[in-house]
Protein backbone atom coordinates (compact mmCIF):
# COMPACT_ATOMS: atom_id res chain seq x y z
CA UNK A 1 0.00 0.00 0.00
CA UNK A 2 1.68 3.50 -1.28
CA UNK A 3 2.05 6.60 0.92
CA UNK A 4 1.57 10.07 -0.17
CA UNK A 5 3.13 12.88 1.72
CA UNK A 6 1.93 16.80 2.08
CA UNK A 7 2.98 18.57 -1.21
CA UNK A 8 3.14 21.78 0.11
CA UNK A 9 6.10 23.81 -0.47
CA UNK A 10 8.20 24.06 2.45
CA UNK A 11 6.19 21.38 5.12
CA UNK A 12 7.09 18.38 4.75
CA UNK A 13 5.72 16.62 7.69
CA UNK A 14 2.12 17.64 9.59
CA UNK A 15 0.88 16.47 13.27
CA UNK A 16 -2.37 15.13 11.83
CA UNK A 17 -3.02 11.59 11.45
CA UNK A 18 -2.87 10.28 7.77
CA UNK A 19 -6.40 9.20 5.82
CA UNK A 20 -6.92 6.10 4.32
CA UNK A 21 -8.12 5.80 0.64
CA UNK A 22 -10.55 2.78 0.02
CA UNK A 23 -11.39 1.10 -2.88
CA UNK A 24 -15.51 1.45 -2.82
CA UNK A 25 -15.78 -1.70 -4.70
CA UNK A 26 -13.98 -4.21 -2.38
CA UNK A 27 -13.65 -1.34 0.70
CA UNK A 28 -10.28 -2.80 0.52
CA UNK A 29 -7.02 -0.05 1.75
CA UNK A 30 -5.95 1.56 -1.45
CA UNK A 31 -3.16 4.14 -0.05
CA UNK A 32 -2.62 6.44 2.85
CA UNK A 33 -2.03 10.32 2.47
CA UNK A 34 -0.59 13.19 4.80
CA UNK A 35 -3.54 15.31 5.92
CA UNK A 36 -2.65 19.11 7.40
CA UNK A 37 -5.07 21.43 9.22
CA UNK A 38 -5.30 25.06 9.04
CA UNK A 39 -2.11 25.46 9.33
CA UNK A 40 -0.95 23.77 6.56
CA UNK A 41 -3.55 25.49 4.66
CA UNK A 42 -2.40 28.98 5.51
CA UNK A 43 1.53 28.22 5.31
CA UNK A 44 0.57 26.61 1.38
CA UNK A 45 -1.41 30.28 0.86
CA UNK A 46 1.70 31.98 2.18
CA UNK A 47 4.17 30.51 0.01
CA UNK A 48 1.95 30.50 -3.20
CA UNK A 49 1.78 34.55 -2.87
CA UNK A 50 5.51 35.38 -1.51
CA UNK A 51 6.12 33.21 -5.41
CA UNK A 52 3.77 35.27 -6.99
CA UNK A 53 4.36 38.64 -5.28
CA UNK A 54 7.57 38.74 -7.18
CA UNK A 55 7.37 39.44 -10.67
CA UNK A 56 10.49 38.17 -11.64
CA UNK A 57 9.09 34.58 -10.70
CA UNK A 58 6.92 34.84 -12.89
CA UNK A 59 7.02 32.09 -15.38
CA UNK A 60 6.82 33.17 -18.91
CA UNK A 61 4.74 31.89 -21.63
CA UNK A 62 7.74 30.08 -23.01
CA UNK A 63 8.56 28.56 -20.13
CA UNK A 64 4.45 27.79 -18.88
CA UNK A 65 4.36 26.03 -22.61
CA UNK A 66 7.15 24.08 -21.64
CA UNK A 67 6.06 22.62 -18.54
CA UNK A 68 2.70 21.80 -20.04
CA UNK A 69 3.90 19.95 -22.85
CA UNK A 70 6.25 18.04 -20.19
CA UNK A 71 2.72 17.54 -18.56
CA UNK A 72 0.90 15.55 -21.22
CA UNK A 73 4.11 13.64 -22.48
CA UNK A 74 4.49 12.35 -19.01
CA UNK A 75 0.09 11.35 -18.79
CA UNK A 76 0.53 9.91 -22.35
CA UNK A 77 3.27 7.62 -21.35
CA UNK A 78 1.43 6.77 -18.08
CA UNK A 79 -2.73 6.80 -19.05
CA UNK A 80 -2.66 3.56 -18.25
CA UNK A 81 -1.71 3.83 -14.90
CA UNK A 82 -3.37 6.86 -14.32
CA UNK A 83 -6.55 5.12 -15.23
CA UNK A 84 -6.13 2.27 -13.22
CA UNK A 85 -5.96 4.68 -10.31
CA UNK A 86 -9.16 6.71 -11.43
CA UNK A 87 -10.58 3.01 -11.21
CA UNK A 88 -9.26 1.57 -8.15
CA UNK A 89 -9.82 4.63 -5.82
CA UNK A 90 -12.95 5.92 -7.25
CA UNK A 91 -14.82 2.01 -8.50
CA UNK A 92 -15.22 3.34 -11.79
CA UNK A 93 -15.35 1.05 -14.35
CA UNK A 94 -11.79 0.77 -16.48
CA UNK A 95 -13.49 1.98 -19.94
CA UNK A 96 -14.76 4.58 -18.30
CA UNK A 97 -11.73 5.61 -16.63
CA UNK A 98 -9.81 5.01 -19.92
CA UNK A 99 -12.18 7.76 -21.46
CA UNK A 100 -11.59 10.28 -18.42
CA UNK A 101 -7.71 9.94 -18.88
CA UNK A 102 -8.16 10.81 -22.11
CA UNK A 103 -10.34 13.74 -21.85
CA UNK A 104 -7.85 15.13 -18.92
CA UNK A 105 -4.59 14.44 -21.61
CA UNK A 106 -6.44 16.74 -24.05
CA UNK A 107 -7.18 19.10 -21.58
CA UNK A 108 -3.90 20.11 -20.98
CA UNK A 109 -2.97 19.93 -24.69
CA UNK A 110 -5.93 22.66 -25.23
CA UNK A 111 -3.98 24.49 -22.58
CA UNK A 112 -1.07 24.73 -25.02
CA UNK A 113 -2.60 25.54 -27.91
CA UNK A 114 -4.71 28.40 -25.76
CA UNK A 115 -1.09 29.87 -24.71
CA UNK A 116 0.67 29.46 -28.32
CA UNK A 117 -2.14 31.80 -29.66
CA UNK A 118 -2.49 34.10 -26.47
CA UNK A 119 -2.74 37.72 -28.37
CA UNK A 120 -4.19 41.28 -26.35
CA UNK A 121 -5.73 43.53 -28.94
CA UNK A 122 -5.25 47.11 -30.17
CA UNK A 123 -6.63 50.56 -28.48
CA UNK A 124 -7.28 52.83 -31.41
CA UNK A 125 -5.59 56.37 -30.25
CA UNK A 126 -5.31 59.44 -31.96
CA UNK A 127 -8.74 60.86 -31.47
CA UNK A 128 -7.47 63.76 -29.52
CA UNK A 129 -4.40 65.95 -29.31
CA UNK A 130 -3.42 64.04 -25.96
CA UNK A 131 -3.73 60.54 -27.84
CA UNK A 132 -1.96 61.70 -31.12
CA UNK A 133 1.28 59.47 -32.13
CA UNK A 134 0.67 57.19 -29.44
CA UNK A 135 -0.91 53.53 -29.59
CA UNK A 136 -2.13 51.07 -26.65
CA UNK A 137 -2.56 47.90 -26.27
CA UNK A 138 -4.09 44.84 -23.83
CA UNK A 139 -1.66 42.16 -22.78
CA UNK A 140 -2.22 39.41 -20.34
CA UNK A 141 -1.00 38.91 -17.03
CA UNK A 142 -1.93 36.14 -14.20
CA UNK A 143 -3.81 37.82 -11.55
CA UNK A 144 -2.90 35.83 -8.51
CA UNK A 145 -3.06 32.78 -6.32
CA UNK A 146 -5.65 30.13 -7.59
CA UNK A 147 -7.71 27.60 -4.76
CA UNK A 148 -8.50 24.48 -6.97
CA UNK A 149 -11.19 21.98 -4.93
CA UNK A 150 -10.95 18.30 -6.56
CA UNK A 151 -14.11 16.68 -7.29
CA UNK A 152 -14.73 13.08 -6.07
CA UNK A 153 -16.32 11.59 -9.65
CA UNK A 154 -13.81 12.96 -12.34
CA UNK A 155 -10.59 12.85 -10.07
CA UNK A 156 -8.57 13.57 -13.04
CA UNK A 157 -10.37 15.23 -15.49
CA UNK A 158 -12.20 18.20 -13.27
CA UNK A 159 -9.01 18.96 -11.67
CA UNK A 160 -7.10 19.24 -14.95
CA UNK A 161 -10.12 22.13 -15.54
CA UNK A 162 -9.12 23.74 -12.66
CA UNK A 163 -4.88 23.30 -12.04
CA UNK A 164 -4.00 23.55 -16.15
CA UNK A 165 -5.90 27.05 -16.87
CA UNK A 166 -4.07 28.01 -13.45
CA UNK A 167 -0.78 27.32 -14.97
CA UNK A 168 -1.26 28.60 -18.50
CA UNK A 169 -2.47 31.60 -16.90
CA UNK A 170 0.64 31.90 -14.98
CA UNK A 171 -1.00 31.64 -11.86
CA UNK A 172 0.06 29.69 -8.76
CA UNK A 173 -2.42 27.37 -7.24
CA UNK A 174 -3.44 25.27 -4.08
CA UNK A 175 -5.58 21.74 -4.55
CA UNK A 176 -7.99 20.51 -2.10
CA UNK A 177 -8.04 17.19 -3.18
CA UNK A 178 -11.37 15.05 -2.30
CA UNK A 179 -11.45 12.95 0.55
CA UNK A 180 -12.54 10.00 -1.51
CA UNK A 181 -10.49 9.96 -4.91
CA UNK A 182 -7.12 12.14 -3.39
CA UNK A 183 -4.90 10.16 -5.27
CA UNK A 184 -5.68 10.79 -8.72
CA UNK A 185 -5.05 14.49 -7.86
CA UNK A 186 -1.96 14.25 -5.86
CA UNK A 187 -0.63 12.19 -9.08
CA UNK A 188 -1.46 15.07 -11.41
CA UNK A 189 0.04 17.59 -9.21
CA UNK A 190 3.25 15.53 -8.53
CA UNK A 191 3.44 15.22 -12.95
CA UNK A 192 3.48 18.70 -12.64
CA UNK A 193 5.95 19.02 -10.59
CA UNK A 194 8.34 16.78 -12.71
CA UNK A 195 7.17 18.49 -15.56
CA UNK A 196 9.20 21.57 -14.59
CA UNK A 197 6.79 23.50 -12.84
CA UNK A 198 8.73 25.17 -9.41
CA UNK A 199 6.82 24.05 -6.24
CA UNK A 200 5.06 27.03 -4.65
CA UNK A 201 3.27 27.02 -8.09
CA UNK A 202 1.77 23.93 -7.54
CA UNK A 203 0.55 22.56 -4.18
Amino acid sequence: MSHHKLQIAGLDHTTMPPMTVYNPYDRQPVATVDTTDWTGADHALTEATRAFSKRENWLTVPERIDILQNTQDLMLERAETLAKLIATEGGKPLTDARIETTRAIEGVGLAVMALKSLKGEVIPMGSNAASLDHFAYTRHEPCGVVLAYSAFNHPLNLIVHQAIPAVAAGCPFIVKPAEATPLSCITLVGILREAGLPNPWGQ
